[in-house]
């Protein structure tokens, strides 16, 4: 028990001498410092980038090949990972760093002694800061404390828009770059010199700048150009800006690419660069670069121009690209309604003339490939086939006009909202009115009678249906039709179809419900088709009735031949030969264009 007792008092009076030591060393050193010193290795990155790569990489791979289990005294599990980690030094310090990570990944960190595991986090955190995405942001905050990474935490910051971060950290970033290999530096310094110019420190700029031409791959390269010609249109010096723009759009990497956009957007600011110019420029710039924010920002500018020009088209593939790449619903939706909207006025445009009908007629062919399922696109097509139609090209209107019907009757089950019913009405009756136009009257009954619910209860519809059996011929099918609405119009229009098909007892019957139904409407020339019809079957009760009603019946032409025909022969049977047939036909249509000229005459008087 006493032993006991003992060893906890020696134990917590270590503990208290432990706590003491900690303290004052805490006093006696500066957090950052401290930290570095307990986080961060020192890279030999200079030493590592002077080498020559092949003959330090084959020294090296020897090394890893002595430890073959053949070998007599294999090295340990530190040796190895010694080596693997001069290897990722080496490849990193070069820039080689996706060999660097594989390096890095071979060896296991956590079995590392504490030395080696600060130099393995150290080359880890140099990689992630040179790196490009979500990743980015982790990594600066990991290296907080790291001196020799100053340029590397500077110019990620650059890379993540957070220019006010970078410009604080410029002064050390400058200071820090001879302690990088010429390679990394030659990476770094085309963001430190873009973060300088945009917090405006024009001396760390220019110190930044003179140290371009330390570096052959950055002498000439478009980065270099291209910031120099930023300078020169942030000081005011644009014929020196397009200058270097154009030098470094020759280029084929993002800095050429923004080069390009750079031209385009400033010389429409300056109006130096006519608007078709900038527009070719960038339709032939969207193919050179894809894939990152530097790309949108040129379709964006493309949209905007395009649109200006009224080149449609090449508007609504930037919105293409811009609505695929949208981040968010809200880009997607403000992109989405700038597209609809340059959607509705290429349309106008074409309905107004302002394009040709061929220019009209490929646009829209465009549009329906990427944009035919697109929430209100049917109502701003439609004019398409409207213009067809009043150029005379019929089949190709009706054919149009079917497509919009079924993409608008397919809406909903589009996860769009369902179209409206009244819509799809009128689609379909334009369909139907164009090929009625282009003499296809039974193609028009089919579309017409296509409705689940019948031709439909609107008047419109059905007055077409009727000119459509009519003009097909199908008498039958218009003698049984019976007209949902009780519209005088309609009666009268499928009692006309009726007798000018000739079919006398459907006309008869037709006419005579007229005048039942509609009295003070039945017409004068209501009467004399009636009169007509009721003659062609042998109803003499209904020709003097009608007679006395519309005494004026009697001063028409023929009116004396129908009397005496009517007392001295009787009622026209069924079997009446061709011949009289068509005697009579052609007394009728004399007869009522006699009425339907007088009736006119009346009117304008």
């Amino acid at each position: 028990m006493d032993i006991y007792k003992n060893k906890v008092h020696l134990f917590m009076e270590m503990m208290r001498n432990l706590n003491l030591v900690l303290a004052f060393s805490l006093l006696l050193t500066p957090p950052a410092v401290g930290q570095g010193s307990a986080v961060f290795a020192s890279l030999s990155l200079v030493d590592y980038g002077q080498r020559d790569l092949l003959e330090a990489r084959r020294a090296l791979m020897l090394g890893l090949v002595a430890s073959t289990p053949e070998a007599e005294s294999p090295p340990t599990f530190d040796d190895n990972a010694q080596i693997y980690l001069d290897l990722a030094e080496l490849h990193l310090a070069q820039m080689l760093r996706p060999e660097a990570a594989g390096f890095l990944a071979a060896v296991d960190a956590a079995a590392l002694a504490p030395h080696a595991q600060r130099r393995h986090r150290t080359l880890q955190l140099a990689l992630d800061l040179m790196s490009e995405g979500e990743g980015l942001g982790q990594a600066v905050s990991r290296s907080v404390g790291w001196s020799q990474g100053q340029a590397l935490r500077a110019a990620a910051f650059a890379r993540m828009g957070a220019n006010d971060e970078a410009a604080r950290l410029l002064p050390q970033a400058v200071e820090a770059l001879p302690t990088l290999s010429p390679a990394m530096a030659a990476e770094v310094l085309p963001d430190l010199l873009e973060a300088a110019l945009a917090a405006e420190a024009w001396d760390l700029a220019e110190a930044l700048a003179a140290r371009f031409v330390d570096h052959t791959e950055l002498r000439d390269a478009a980065s270099y150009r291209f910031l120099l010609a930023r300078a020169s249109e942030m000081s005011g010096d644009l014929l020196a800006a397009f200058d270097g723009y154009a030098q470094a759009a020759q280029g084929r990497d993002a800095y050429a690419h923004r080069a390009r956009l750079a031209l385009a957007r400033l010389g429409r600011q300056t109006d130096t660069l006519p608007l078709a110019d900038a527009v070719a420029l960038l339709k032939v710039a969207r193919w050179a670069w894809s894939g990152d924010d530097i790309a949108r920002e040129g379709a964006t500018l493309l949209a905007g121009y395009a649109l200006e020009q009224g080149d449609h088209q090449a508007a609504l593939w930037a919105f293409a690209l811009l609505l695929a790449e949208a981040t968010t619903p809200e880009q997607a939706d403000e992109v989405r309604g700038r597209a609809q909207a340059a959607i509705g006025r290429f349309y106008q445009a074409g309905a107004a003339g302002e394009i040709d009908l061929g220019a009209f007629l490929d646009g829209h062919a465009n549009i329906m490939a990427g944009w035919r399922y697109d929430n209100g696109f049917v109502e701003s097509a439609v004019v398409l086939p409207q213009t067809l139609m009043s150029a005379g090209m019929t089949g190709m209107a009706a054919r149009e006009f079917k497509i919009l019907r079924a993409l608008a009757e397919t809406s909903e089950d589009l996860g769009h909202p369902a179209a409206d019913p009244a819509l799809i009405a009128s689609l379909r009756r334009d369909e139907a009115r164009a090929l009625l136009t282009g003499g296809q009257a039974d193609a028009a009954v089919d579309v017409l009678l296509g409705q689940p619910d019948g031709p439909g209860s609107d008047g419109e519809t059905e007055r077409l249906l009727i000119q459509a059996l009519s003009q097909a011929g199908r008498s039958d099918e218009l003698a049984v039709l019976r007209v949902r609405a009780l519209d005088m119009d309609l009666r009268r229009s499928r009692a006309v179809a009726l007798y000018e098909t000739g079919s006398w007892v459907a006309a008869h019957r037709a006419l005579l419900e007229l005048w039942e139904t509609y009295p003070a409407q039945f017409s004068f020339s209501d009467a004399t088709r009636l009169t007509l019809a009721a003659y062609e079957v042998g109803d003499t009760e209904t020709v003097s009735r009608a007679a006395a009603a519309f005494p004026s019946l009697s001063d028409l032409p023929g009116w004396a031949e129908i009397a005496a025909r009517l007392q001295d022969q009787e009622p026209v049977s069924e079997d009446l030969n061709s011949d009289s047939m068509r005697l009579s036909m052609e007394n009728a249509d004399r007869i009522l264009d006699a009425v339907t000229r007088a009736t006119d005459v009346k009117h304008s008087q």
